[in-house]
């Protein structure tokens, strides 16, 4: 006698019913749906913020680190019993340098302004239709929530689909993207000019010792 299949639909045994829903959990070749996207967006987006938060500690780490420089020269500068020994010669020498110490300071100021000033990355829409179903509608990122009133605001949410809201994640995610690369290109540089800074540093401090041993 033959036995019929259980039911999976409504009604259907629960255990069946759970074992479908382990199956379809361990199928790695499936699409994600529409939660689990929204989630691993929102888990992208977290990743994307500490990473920006981070780039903001390295900055002023290094504003610490060229800080103490210049604590160190001024140190060094106000004490005048310090280059009576030397020719005026060595004295112009050394004022070069630190000549040059202040253009590389001066350098490090504008590049760390550039690394900390607020950015501005808009998304370019431009090639993705308003007809499709999937269409951003901005309500989540705070440069499209200003664009409208409460009230606008408040029915955006009430209409908005979950297939929109993962789109804005997605907007939101490449525009913070783009950010952190861009922060990324900036303390590169602040980091450099902070290297070659040190550099200079150190040749103010080797010139004074050659000049006062010789």
């Amino acid at each position: 006698m033959d036995t019929a299949p259980a039911p999976v639909g409504i009604g259907a045994d629960p255990e069946a019913r759970r074992r479908k829903w382990e199956a379809k959990q361990l199928d790695g070749t499936r699409p994600l749906g529409a939660w689990e996207l929204y989630r691993a967006l929102n888990d992208a987006l977290d990743e994307g913020h500490d990473q920006f938060d981070l780039s903001n500690r390295d900055a002023r780490l290094a504003l610490i680190l060229m800080g103490g420089l210049n604590a160190a020269l001024v140190i060094l500068a106000s004490q005048s019993s310090l280059g009576a020994g030397l020719s005026t010669i060595e004295r112009q020498i050394e004022a070069g340098v630190i000549a040059l110490y202040a253009l590389f300071a001066i350098g490090f100021l504008l590049q760390a302004v550039d690394a900390l000033r607020p950015t501005h990355y808009r998304p370019r829409l431009d090639r993705w239709s308003k007809d499709r179903d999937d269409f951003p509608v901005g309500v989540r990122y705070y440069e499209d929530v200003v664009l409208r009133d409460t009230e606008s605001h408040w029915q955006a949410w009430r209409n908005v689909s979950l297939q929109q809201l993962n789109a804005d994640l997605a907007v939101q995610l490449h525009s913070l993207s783009l950010k952190n690369q861009a922060r990324k290109v900036a303390l590169r540089g602040l980091y450099r000019s902070l290297r070659n800074m040190a550099i200079v540093f150190s040749a103010i401090l080797l010139l004074f010792a050659l000049f006062t041993m010789f």
